[in-house]
């Protein structure tokens, strides 16, 4: 019995040695799991970026820069040669592209001449440039027995040019004037009164696609249409309504005091009238704020003290032109070259035709990134990318801008859209661009980090000026190291 109670004792004391012993490396083998499990989502993280060095290098981007014209005459006996623009490497660039009326001056426009325009828009279209669109019915600066003598007429022209405009809206930019007056320029048009020119545009407006930014001649016309001497507002812009799509193109740049005859006459009037011309200094103010919002450009004419090359500069900065005649005047663009540009940047010394050409537009500059990780237990890390628009414009079309990690042992590629509007960009100012990365997400290695700015209609890469090249990915800014232990 004795012997029988002995066993009990000492196996309940093994028992209860044996529950001391698992109390304890339980708690600890659970500890040691949950450490195990913790170290597993632990992720190390470095960041080294790439020094950034500002470029005077040309960008060959869209929307900006100096265009070419090219001339068609619609009639039905016309036949145009697209071949040759058929063959044009796919690049972008602007083209003015004209299209004289004037056969249908007295009647619809045929099925031939629609078919024609269809034609050219196509064979432009295939070459990847951005097109300026013009309509008119006169080339030689006399109107007389060239337009239509009703209005009626002018509207229908304009509807059934649209219902073929529209299928191109991807690549048809801006679309300028009304169809009226002498070389298209909304001017010396016995159909142009006030009352004339607002039926004209809102109609315009209903008919062609909202993408399509329209243009008149002068900031005057603007308010008269718009009823309104304010420009649209940050809210109201790009909202695809005829305030916010509605553009300028003044063929008068620089060619006088008044941009011969676009502004008043100094001194005209101490207090302008909302919807008359204001004098120059006044315009320039007002096209500063409408221009942020929509485009500006047009042709220099005229050799003359308003366009030596301090006052050209400053006032096609301040005016926001992102587009200019390539040909004309070419008195003023050689006056331009033969001019140098002094500033304290890297442009000193530049001859001021290039000098513009490089600032037309937008210039998008990256002067830095870096990456916020404060502990190895967080979730995401923020990448921070500084972009600094330098051009005298911003862009005015959307772009789509992109965060590309690409793993350098095995190529695999993430990509995080970033959202934000570079049309907001103004000229002289930066943004930081922010990207959440969730690191975990991500395997353990080494990535390049770049960014990527394409145009969606277009499909063209957006150039950076910085002295770097733009490789499938867009621009390396630097190397990211993801690790489960630290180094």
């Amino acid at each position: 019995v004795h012997s029988h109670h002995s066993q009990k004792a000492n196996s309940y004391n093994m028992n209860k040695k044996t529950l001391r012993i698992l109390l304890i490396l339980i708690p600890c083998f659970l500890l040691l799991a949950g450490a195990v499990l913790l170290c597993q989502k632990l992720r190390f993280v470095t960041y080294t970026p790439v020094l950034m060095e500002e470029s005077t290098g040309e960008l060959s981007n869209p929307y900006i820069g100096f265009y070419q014209i090219h001339g068609y005459l619609l009639e039905d006996t016309a036949s145009f040669d697209l071949a040759h623009i058929q063959s044009l490497e796919y690049a972008p660039g602007l083209v003015l592209l004209q299209f004289n009326l004037q056969q249908y001056a007295t009647a619809p426009i045929s099925d031939t001449g629609l078919t024609l325009l269809d034609q050219v828009l196509a064979a432009w279209q295939s070459t990847g440039r951005q097109l300026i669109v013009r309509f008119l019915y006169d080339w030689d600066g006399d109107v007389r027995d060239k337009e239509p003598a009703s209005l009626s007429l002018v509207l229908e022209h304009m509807t059934q040019t649209a219902q073929v405009l529209n299928q191109y809206a991807s690549c048809v930019y801006i679309l300028q004037g009304v169809y009226l007056g002498a070389w298209g320029e909304m001017h010396s048009s016995p159909l142009l009164d006030e009352k004339s020119l607002i039926t004209l545009l809102t109609h315009l407006a209903q008919v062609t696609d909202p993408r399509i930014y329209l243009a008149v001649r002068t900031p005057a016309q603007w308010r008269t249409v718009t009823r309104s001497d304010a420009p649209p507002s940050q809210a109201s812009a790009f909202d695809g309504s005829l305030p916010g799509r509605l553009s300028l193109y003044n063929d008068g740049m620089l060619g006088s005091v008044t941009d011969v005859g676009t502004y008043a006459e100094p001194g005209a009037s101490e207090v302008p009238s909302p919807f008359g011309k204001w004098d120059r200094q006044q315009e320039i103010a007002f096209q500063d704020a409408l221009c942020a919002y929509v485009p500006n450009g047009g042709e220099v004419i005229q050799d003359n003290p308003w366009n030596d090359f301090p006052q050209a500069l400053a006032d096609l900065s301040a005016t926001h032109v992102s587009y200019l005649n390539s040909q004309y005047d070419r008195e003023v663009l050689d006056k331009w070259e033969r001019t140098a540009y002094h500033g304290n940047d890297l442009y000193d010394g530049m001859d001021g035709l290039t000098y513009l050409s490089r600032h037309l537009g937008y210039r998008y500059v990256l002067r830095g990134s870096s990456l916020d990780w404060a502990s190895p237990l967080r979730e995401e890390a923020t990448c921070t990318i500084l972009l600094e628009n330098t051009g005298f414009s911003v862009s005015y079309r959307p772009f789509d801008v992109t965060l590309v990690l690409e793993q350098t042992d095995t190529g695999e590629l993430f990509q995080v859209p970033l959202s934000t509007d570079l049309r907001l960009l103004s000229p002289g100012r930066q943004t930081s661009l922010q990207a959440a990365l969730a690191i975990r997400d991500y395997p353990v290695g080494t990535y390049t980090l770049s960014l990527k700015i394409t145009d969606p209609a277009s499909g063209f890469r957006i150039y950076l000026a910085n002295d770097m090249e733009q490789g499938e990915n867009g621009y390396a800014m630097g190397t990211l190291s993801i690790r489960k232990f630290p180094q």
